[in-house]
């Protein structure tokens, strides 16, 4: 399996195989817009050679977003869900992320997502999409 770590952002990694196109993120305690901004630049050069990709969402940091920034992770979404096949979530066991979470994907209308408690189980959500 082979890494590359976005060159400014060490929130985002693309890991990908023969099989695998996944980016990881990890979302820092606080979401700006700027950050979102950079981050789905990134991933959008990361994942421009490919038909779809495959995204582990890491919120176990993450403070619960403004509506300001709830509607801007909207927006950058909508970047590209045309290429997102699944995206699995991890939020720890934080109520109020889980809230947050489930309010923007419902909104979000991307093909697949998921939400897990553990880095293991969303790794293994990836695979069941794959396989």
């Amino acid at each position: 399996m082979k890494e590359t770590k976005s060159r400014l952002h060490l929130d985002l990694i693309w890991v990908y195989d023969n099989d695998k196109r996944i980016i990881f993120y990890r979302e820092p305690e606080t979401t700006t817009k700027n950050q979102l901004d950079h981050n789905f630049q990134e991933i959008k050069k990361m994942t421009r050679s490919f038909e779809d990709f495959f995204m582990i969402l890491d919120l176990t940091v993450a403070k619960r977003p403004n509506a300001e920034i709830r509607q801007y992770i909207l927006e950058k979404f909508e970047l590209v869900k045309n290429k997102l096949s699944h995206v699995a979530v991890v939020t720890g066991k934080n109520f109020i992320i889980n809230m947050a979470v489930t309010f923007i994907l419902r909104k979000s209308k991307l093909k697949s997502y998921s939400i897990q408690k553990t880095l293991a189980e969303a790794e293994k959500s990836i695979d069941d999409k794959i396989n």
